[in-house]
C-alpha cells in the first residue's frame, strides 16, 4: 500500500559512498513505491554544503520525492567550525543543533501533508536520534551502528595515542548505552527500531531492552554479471584491491604486514583511498620490499575506483571498526571476494561463499591468518575464479527489492505498533520478522 514517508536523512548524495549513497539508495528505491518528504542538510563535505544534490536534481529530478534542505542556525555553524578544524567530537553538538531545526521544518511540513510513517534514517550513529518522535506520528529509527565496543586485541599494534582514543570511545559508548535517558527515551519512543549488524541487535537488547530487525544500511542496485575473462592470467599475476581512509580505524598497516610475510609474489595490491598515514604507510611498504608491488592510488573518481574494483581478484578489508562499509557490497556486487576479520558488518554479510573470515584473536596469530590464506589463494588461484561466482550469488541476496519488501513491512509494522501504542502502551515490540 503507497504510503506518505517522512525521511530523515542528515547527509545524501547521488554521487559519494558511504552513508551518502547508503540515504540515496534508500530514497531513490522507496521512491518506486511511497510519496516521499526527505529533511536533509549536507550532499558535500561539511554542514550546510549541498550544492551536489541541488545540482542533480535540477537536471534530474525525482518523481514523487520532495527534498526538503534544513539550514543550521549560527550556532550550529559555529561549532561545525571546530569539527572542520579537526576536533571530530564537536559535529555531534552542531548536529544536535540541526535536529532542532529538522523538527521545526516537520512540524511545518505536517499541518499540510498527512504523513503515514516518519523514518529517523541517517546517519547511523546511535549518539543522535533526533527528535522526530515528538510528531506523533509512526515512527521507524535506523539501520542504527555505531554502537560496537573494539576488541582490545585490534588495538595492540597502535600508538599509544591512538590506543587512548579506542578505549576512551569503547568508554563512552557503554556510558551513553547505560546512562543517557535521551538515548534511552529515543529507543523507547521508536515503533520499530533496525540495526545496522547482529551484534547492534544484541547491544540494543541488552542495554536497552528492544528487539529490532537486522538490516545493513548498504545494498547492491543494478544487476550483478561474471566477468570470467579476468581470470586468464591469475596464475602470473593477482589482483588485490584494500580501499579506504588511510588511517588507524582502517588498519591497511595490518594488510601490508600480512603481505610482506608472502612467499609468493605474483600478485599486485592496488590501495584505493588517502589520508594522514598516506607517506607513512608507502614508507613501509617501500622498506619491506613492495614498493613495485603496492600501488597508493589517492582519492580517485568514483567511477575509476569502481573499475579497478572490478579488474580485482581479492578485496582485503582489515578495519579495526565498523559498521557496514560500502566496499564489501561494491566487491561483491563485482564478484569480487573480501577476505576480512570476522567481526562488525563483516562478519554478518561475509560468508563462505563470497570470501573468508579471519577470527579475531592475538595480532600475530591474525597476522599469521591473513598471510596463509593469501599464501593459499595465490597458490590455487581457481578457488578465486570459483568465488566469483559463488560471490555473485551472494550479492542477489542483497539487492534492493529485497531490502525493500523488508522496510515495506517495517512500515506496516510501525503503523500497527504505533496505533496500538496509543491504545494499550507497551514497551517492547509486537512480534519479530528476520
Amino acid at each position: 500500500m503507497k504510503k506518505k514517508l517522512l525521511i530523515s536523512a542528515y547527509a545524501i548524495s547521488p554521487t559519494r559512498g558511504s552513508e551518502y549513497a547508503a540515504a540515496w539508495n534508500t530514497v531513490t528505491h522507496l521512491a518506486g513505491e511511497h510519496d516521499l518528504w526527505v529533511l536533509y542538510g549536507m550532499s558535500d563535505d561539511h554542514m550546510g554544503d549541498t550544492q551536489t544534490l541541488k545540482h542533480y536534481i535540477e537536471d534530474n529530478p525525482l518523481p514523487g520525492v520532495k527534498f526538503i534542505e534544513v539550514k543550521a542556525g549560527w550556532l550550529a555553524k559555529t561549532i561545525n567550525l571546530l569539527n572542520k578544524a579537526g576536533f571530530g567530537w564537536f559535529f555531534y553538538f552542531a548536529y544536535y543543533l540541526w535536529q532542532k531545526q529538522a523538527l521545526k521544518a516537520a512540524k511545518e511540513l505536517l499541518k499540510e501533508v498527512a504523513i503515514d510513517v516518519v523514518h529517523q534514517l541517517g546517519p547511523i550513529g546511535f549518539r543522535e536520534p533526533g527528535f522526530l518522535s515528538k510528531l506523533g506520528k509512526p515512527l521507524v529509527w535506523g539501520p542504527i551502528g555505531g554502537m560496537k565496543i573494539v576488541d582490545k586485541r585490534l588495538l595492540a599494534q597502535l600508538p599509544f595515542k591512538s590506543r587512548i582514543k579506542f578505549t576512551l570511545k569503547n568508554f563512552i559508548n557503554k556510558y551513553q548505552l547505560r546512562y543517557s535517558l535521551r538515548i534511552k527515551l529515543a529507543f523507547k519512543k521508536a515503533d520499530v527500531l533496525i540495526a545496522a549488524t547482529r551484534l547492534g541487535q544484541d547491544t540494543i537488547r541488552q542495554y536497552l531492552n528492544r528487539d529490532s530487525y537486522y538490516l545493513p544500511e548498504q545494498g547492491i542496485t543494478g544487476d550483478v554479471f561474471p566477468c570470467v575473462n579476468k581470470f586468464n592470467n591469475t596464475a602470473e599475476h593477482v589482483q588485490m584491491v584494500w580501499s579506504g581512509t588511510l588511517n588507524e580505524r582502517k588498519n591497511l598497516k595490518m594488510c601490508l604486514q600480512a603481505l610482506a610475510a608472502l612467499k609468493t609474489y605474483n600478485w599486485k595490491l592496488n590501495v584505493l583511498g588517502d589520508g594522514p598515514l598516506h607517506e607513512a604507510l608507502k614508507k613501509y611498504a617501500a622498506e619491506n620490499g613492495m614498493a613495485d608491488k603496492v600501488v597508493f592510488r589517492g582519492h580517485l573518481p568514483r567511477k575509476e575506483a569502481v573499475r579497478i574494483m572490478a579488474c580485482s581478484h581479492l578485496h582485503i578489508m582489515t578495519s579495526i571498526a565498523e559498521d557496514n562499509p560500502a566496499v564489501i557490497f561494491e566487491a561483491m556486487s563485482n564478484g569480487v571476494p573480501t577476505l576480512t576479520l570476522d567481526h562488525c558488518g563483516m562478519g554478518d554479510v561475509i560468508c563462505a561463499k563470497c570470501g573468508v573470515k579471519v577470527p579475531v584473536d592475538s595480532y600475530n596469530n591474525m597476522l599469521e591468518r591473513i598471510t596463509s590464506v593469501i599464501n593459499i589463494l595465490l597458490s590455487n588461484t581457481q578457488i578465486l575464479a570459483e568465488m566469483h561466482q559463488t560471490t555473485l550469488l551472494c550479492a542477489n541476496e542483497h539487492r534492493w527489492d529485497k531490502r525493500l519488501k523488508k522496510l515495506n513491512h517495517i512500515y506496516d509494522e510501525a503503523i500497527a505498533v504505533h496505533r496500538q501504542r496509543n491504545n494499550y502502551p507497551v514497551e517492547r515490540r509486537l512480534n519479530i520478522v528476520q
